[in-house]
């Protein structure tokens, strides 16, 4: 091949190249500096760059093809982006020449895409920050209301106005909606369940939360780097996707490993999956405790207890308030309940047919009919009750109660009459519901 030991060949007239070294060199940074990740697609952007900056290929006697390669007359145009410059090889063969163009191209289009991106999360970020602010001034307020009923209602309140607004429709949408405040909503809910000694009923009402987008927020350089490398392959609504060529397809591989990657081998290990692991994070500490509802027969019976709430179990409600007091400065109810069911006994077959069964003759009966009735009091101590609830006669109340005593009786057993009565001395924790004329008066958690 003819040419210099170089790789770039003496030719034109009296052995001089076929351009201007100045001139040529001046074109392509200039062009370099107005490229940016929107200048070009997929396999164009080589041709494309050479176009803008007036690069022309050149022959040598033997006809092989060559062109300028800015990296034999250019100092390093962007030390920050071409961390491989000065590795760059330097001969004007086409191949080779067009590695020094790849990389000017990669370089420009994650500079200027990477620059598009930062700004980008910046603004979201200042508006997600100002919801999370007006968010934790929601929450702090209504961790301050007194009592239990309110305190947890409110918050919970606050939670179903958060979901109403919760959308995955996007990565942004996630960042507004679930990222920050909802994940410190959930934890204030959990903890004012514990704090008024409500654990149990956070685990019986709420369940175990679902691994899902809600997560905290990560300092910001943390979260926009998220945001980006998750932005660079597949795009948001307000970040578009890096082109392939500028994250080093096969048209522009050669020259992508002389250029800085868009994030560190350190940055991609400290996020690979963080997103997962917050999440996981996130539903763990909002995990509740090992409870399981557990009603006041079972109590008593010694089948089941509410680990750290001896003798609390759930009052189901059977009976009718009858009778109000007050004692000591605290209301009490007495709740009667009876049941009545009828029996046949002393049965007498007449030779009457009643009935045939498979083939059976079932003749007619005579029975005397006795009674069997269940008297039930409750007496049911008030514990405190949701701000402006008062109970009154002939209502139904449920909720979860302190067993304090419990007498089962047969008074008669004969024939005719079985007569059992049962007293119930209970003193209520937590009141879950409250029918008046079978009209739902209120129900907490």
């Amino acid at each position: 091949m003819g040419g210099s030991s170089d790789g770039t060949p003496s030719t034109g007239p009296f052995g001089m190249l076929p351009y201007d070294e100045d001139e040529a060199g001046k074109a392509v940074l200039a062009t370099f500096k107005s490229w940016d990740y929107t200048s070009c697609e997929n396999h164009m952007c080589v041709p494309d760059f050479k176009k803008q900056a007036g690069v022309k290929e050149y022959q040598d006697k033997a006809t092989y093809i060559y062109l300028y390669n800015p990296r034999r007359t250019l100092k390093n145009p962007d030390p920050t982006w071409l961390t491989g410059w000065d590795k760059m090889p330097e001969d004007e063969k086409a191949n080779t020449s067009d590695e020094t163009y790849q990389a000017l191209i990669v370089a420009a289009m994650r500079r200027t895409w990477l620059a598009k991106c930062y700004a980008d999360y910046l603004a979201i970020d200042k508006e997600a920050r100002a919801l999370d602010a007006k968010w934790a001034t929601e929450i702090a307020e209504a961790s301050k209301v007194p009592g239990p009923y309110g305190r947890i209602g409110a918050l919970l309140d606050l939670q179903k106005t958060a979901q109403k607004s919760a959308s995955s429709q996007s990565v942004i949408d996630i960042l507004m909606t679930q990222v920050g405040f909802q994940r410190d909503l959930r934890v204030a809910i959990k903890k004012a369940y514990e704090s008024t000694g409500r654990d149990y009923l956070y685990a019986i009402v709420s369940g175990a939360p679902q691994q899902n987008d809600v997560r905290a927020r990560l300092d910001a350089a943390t979260e926009r780097d998220m945001y980006c490398a998750y932005a660079a392959s597949n795009g948001t609504p307000k970040t578009p996707a890096l082109d392939s060529a500028g994250r080093g397809n096969s048209y522009t591989e050669r020259g992508a490993k002389y250029v800085k990657p868009l994030f560190s081998e350190e940055t991609m290990k400290k996020i690979d999956r963080l997103q997962e692991k917050e999440e996981k994070k996130s539903v763990d500490e909002v995990r509740p405790g090992n409870f399981s509802k557990v009603y006041i027969e079972g109590i008593e019976k010694g089948e089941k207890e509410i680990p750290g709430h001896p003798k609390l179990g759930y009052y189901s409600g059977f009976g009718e308030v009858k009778k109000i007091t007050q004692n000591s400065g605290k209301t009490e109810l007495e709740i009667l309940y009876a049941y009545t069911n009828e029996y046949a006994y002393d049965c007498v077959e007449t030779n009457r047919i009643h009935s045939i069964q498979n083939g059976r003759i079932v003749y007619r009966e005579i029975c005397k009919t006795g009674k069997s009735i269940q008297e039930t009091t409750v007496r049911l101590t008030l514990g405190e009750m949701p701000e402006g609830v008062t109970v009154q006669v002939g209502d139904k109340v449920e909720g979860y109660a302190i067993v304090k005593k419990h007498e089962a009786k047969t008074v008669t057993d004969t024939k005719p009459l079985i007569k059992k009565t049962e007293l119930w001395v209970l003193e209520l924790e937590h009141l879950s519901k409250l029918t008046r004329k079978e009209k739902l008066v209120g129900q907490w958690f």
